[in-house]
C-alpha cells in the first residue's frame, strides 16, 4: 500500500512523539534521597574550591508599622566572605561600610540598622542539609510556581518533638526551608525560608525570607553565590510592627595577594 505524502508526514510525527514519550517515561524523577545526596555532593565540591571572595553590598533595613516605613537606613559596603576553618560549608562575613544613607560615615559614630540579618551572605544551611542533622529533619520534594518550574524543590522541616532528639536541642523547632536546585548540577539557585522562632525568642513571632543565587566567575571556575537576600520579621504578640532586610551583591571577585620583586641599584653613600 502506498501512503500519500501527507499521511506519511503525520505517521512520522506520531512515531517521533511516541518515541519521545517512551524515552521520557524511562527517566523517572529522582527520589528525595537522591536529590539530597546530589545537593550535598554539590556543596562539598563547592566548598573544596571556593576561594575567599569580596563583593559590593547594598543593604536596605526598615522598621514598619501597618506597612508604613517608620525608620529606614541604607549601608553601602564591601563585604568579605571567607570559609570557616575545618572545611565547613558556611561562610563568615566581615564588612567595610563605605556609605551610610548615601554619605561617608562619621568617624567614631556607631550606626545600628533597624534590623540586621547576620550571615546573610553566607551559606548557613548546615542544620538543614548536612547529614549530621538527619535525625532532626524531614525531607520531601515539592512543586514550585512559574518562577521555579525548571528547578527541583527540596523542602526541609524539623521532625515533631525535635527538641527531645539528641543533637537537635538548640535548633529552631518550627523552621521550614525550601531549596530550589538546578536540575543538572543540583546547585542551589534559591532558598525560601519560613522560620517560626520558638518560645517568642528575641520577641519575634516569625521570620520569612528568600535568597537568590547567581553564577559568578572567579578565575577559571564559576560558582553560585548569593545575588540578593530578603527577610521580613513579624513582632509578637499580635502586632502591626515588622522589620525588613534586603541586601544585594555585585562585583564579586576572589581575594588575591600579589607581589612584585623589583630589582634596582643600591646607591653607595659618599
Amino acid at each position: 500500500m502506498k501512503w500519500p505524502a501527507t499521511c506519511r508526514l503525520y505517521r512520522a510525527q506520531a512515531i517521533i512523539f511516541l518515541v519521545a514519550t517512551l524515552a521520557g517515561a524511562q527517566e523517572p524523577a529522582p527520589s528525595t534521597q537522591e536529590v539530597l545526596s546530589h545537593a550535598r555532593a554539590n556543596i562539598a565540591a563547592t566548598v573544596a574550591t571556593l576561594p575567599d571572595v569580596f563583593c559590593d553590598e547594598k543593604i536596605d533595613s526598615s522598621e514598619l508599622n501597618n506597612g508604613i516605613v517608620k525608620r529606614k537606613m541604607t549601608f553601602d559596603s564591601v563585604v568579605a566572605a571567607r570559609r570557616l576553618s575545618g572545611g565547613d560549608s558556611e561562610l563568615t562575613e566581615s564588612r567595610d561600610v563605605r556609605l551610610v544613607d548615601g554619605k561617608p560615615p562619621k568617624q567614631g559614630k556607631r550606626y545600628v540598622l533597624p534590623f540586621t540579618l547576620n550571615g546573610g551572605f553566607g551559606i548557613h544551611f548546615s542544620s538543614f542539609l548536612s547529614a549530621a542533622y538527619d535525625q532532626c529533619n524531614l525531607y520531601r520534594i515539592v512543586e514550585g510556581d512559574s518562577s521555579t518550574r525548571d528547578l527541583i524543590g527540596l523542602e526541609v522541616s524539623r521532625k515533631v518533638n525535635s527538641k527531645q532528639i539528641a543533637g537537635c536541642e538548640g535548633l529552631s523547632a518550627d523552621a521550614v526551608y525550601r531549596f530550589w536546585l538546578d536540575r543538572l548540577s543540583y546547585g542551589i539557585r534559591r532558598v525560601e525560608t519560613v522560620d517560626l522562632i520558638p518560645d517568642g525568642s528575641r520577641g519575634f513571632k516569625s521570620l520569612t525570607g528568600r535568597n537568590d543565587f547567581a553564577v559568578v566567575q572567579l578565575g577559571p571556575k564559576s560558582y553560585l553565590l548569593p545575588a540578593s537576600v530578603r527577610a521580613i520579621v513579624t513582632i509578637e504578640p499580635e502586632s502591626s510592627e515588622q522589620f525588613s532586610f534586603e541586601a544585594h551583591y555585585s562585583n564579586c571577585h576572589k581575594f588575591e595577594v600579589t607581589s612584585d620583586i623589583v630589582s634596582g641599584s643600591v646607591e653607595v653613600p659618599r
